[in-house]
């Protein structure tokens, strides 16, 4: 039962973000074919986490983006449940990078230093403070009513972080791609911040 929920799961909720596209057709050119699987597995694996934490606590899933931090997952009045059952979602996603960081250091196979990397590279970038990043949504949960600021402070601080990249490119060129994406990402919610807060508001008092 548990495998055909993941099938189904599959089918109707992973996309990939066409921003995915080039990322992964980088890898590919630069015949890098090893990379590009440990690097769309882990991203897999680490929304996984999300997934099966949403599923334990009974949160309707209506689908999960691949982009190339990790991805955005869609829940259906994910700002009304408790803060307790929110931390536990968000947190499940570095929780299973975490545990496969452990079981690879522990296991010998081929392209292991890769795959121990890929792991604390994602680790490390979903724990920042930046929305919407594990970290920034483990942030926002405690100030709900500071979304406005958390934009601006996520923006701000892609935007640095892109700038400071473009000096080591192209050994950087992927950070600075991420944080490129951040910065679209973070104008755009500046943007529509007014209708998520009225949306928001509005679901809360029905």
């Amino acid at each position: 039962m548990f495998n055909g929920y993941l099938i189904r799961m599959n089918k109707r909720l992973f996309k990939i973000h066409p921003i995915m596209i080039p990322f992964l057709l980088f890898f590919y050119l630069s015949g890098e074919i090893a990379l590009y699987a440990i690097v769309f597995g882990s991203l897999l694996f680490h929304e996984l986490g999300h997934l099966l934490a949403a599923k334990l606590i009974g949160i309707k899933v209506n689908s999960c983006t691949i982009l190339p931090y990790g991805g955005e997952i869609s829940m259906q009045q994910f700002s009304k449940i408790e803060k307790k059952n929110q931390l536990f979602v968000i947190i499940a996603g570095p929780f299973f990078t975490l545990l496969l960081l452990i079981i690879g250091s522990l296991v010998e196979f081929p392209q292991k230093d890769v795959m121990l990397f890929t792991q604390m590279a994602i680790l490390c970038l979903n724990l920042l403070p930046i929305y919407p990043l594990d970290g920034g949504r483990a942030l926002y949960v405690f100030i709900p009513n500071k979304y406005t600021e958390m934009i601006a402070f996520s923006f701000c601080c892609s935007t640095i972080i892109f700038s400071v990249s473009l000096y080591y490119f192209p050994r950087a060129l992927s950070i600075s791609f991420i944080f490129l994406l951040l910065m679209f990402q973070n104008y755009s919610y500046w943007n529509f911040r007014k209708y998520k807060l009225a949306f928001e508001k509005l679901s809360k008092s029905t």
